[in-house]
């Protein structure tokens, strides 16, 4: 479906880093085929990392987060809040709706990609947000609706069942989505972390081996429309 080059794909992030952990291979694909590709960060912030102590302000994020999207070829992204970071579950449900609906009404999607819930308050918070705006209506037409994947939805987070699956083949490119991570400086965990570009690799081999290639990234399917 991306082979067109002329689709709009619009992908809604919780914070920086979870673009690229979820969907930096599709990014990358999607940009070199030219496809119109939007990056949606729902919130960024001045914030103390426990894992290195070091407090990181919305700038060093917003940058970080630029630097990455360059290197994949996506140039069009936009934060929704830049003093909301691990607090997005404190702003009014009907505030969040209506920004994703603004976004959704001026980009014109043709595929739409958000985050699977996971144990995270802002994650549950954005994706029943995004759930709500991508409501069935007249005039919104998606070819592709789905879920991308944080790693840490295997945290004891209840599975959403019926949904149908998809594998991106990244091939020699998935080193390409691991250096794209490395660009998220404030982000990056000791090598045996779950979400550390050591093992953003071992994630996309082993959901490579479930579908018979050596690297892959899994969506989960909400809808999909053949036109």
């Amino acid at each position: 479906m991306l082979n067109t080059g002329k689709e709009r794909i619009l992908i809604i992030a919780p914070h920086s880093d979870d673009e690229v952990l979820g969907c930096g291979g599709l990014i990358e694909r999607a940009c070199s085929l030219g496809n119109n590709v939007k990056v949606v960060i729902a919130a960024l912030g001045e914030t103390t990392f426990w894992h290195s102590g070091i407090t990181v302000t919305a700038d060093i994020r917003k940058k970080e987060l630029s630097d990455a999207l360059l290197y994949l070829g996506c140039r069009d992204f936009e934060v929704m809040y830049d003093d909301k970071e691990a607090v997005l579950d404190t702003i009014p449900q009907k505030d969040l709706v209506s920004k994703i609906d603004e976004i959704l009404m001026s980009f014109q999607p043709s595929m739409v990609f958000i985050p699977y819930p996971s144990f995270h308050q802002d994650h549950k918070a954005l994706f029943n947000a995004c759930m709500a705006s991508l409501r069935p209506q007249p005039g919104h037409h998606y070819k592709l609706i789905a879920m991308y994947e944080y790693p840490l939805i295997v945290w004891q987070y209840p599975q959403i069942n019926n949904t149908g699956v998809l594998f991106l083949d990244l091939g020699e490119k998935v080193d390409r989505k691991v250096e794209a991570m490395r660009k998220h400086v404030s982000q990056l965990r000791d090598p045996k972390h779950l979400i550390s570009p050591e093992n953003v690799k071992k994630w996309a081999e082993k959901r490579g081996m479930e579908n018979g290639c050596q690297y892959a990234e899994k969506y989960y399917i909400l809808s999909a429309q053949l036109f």
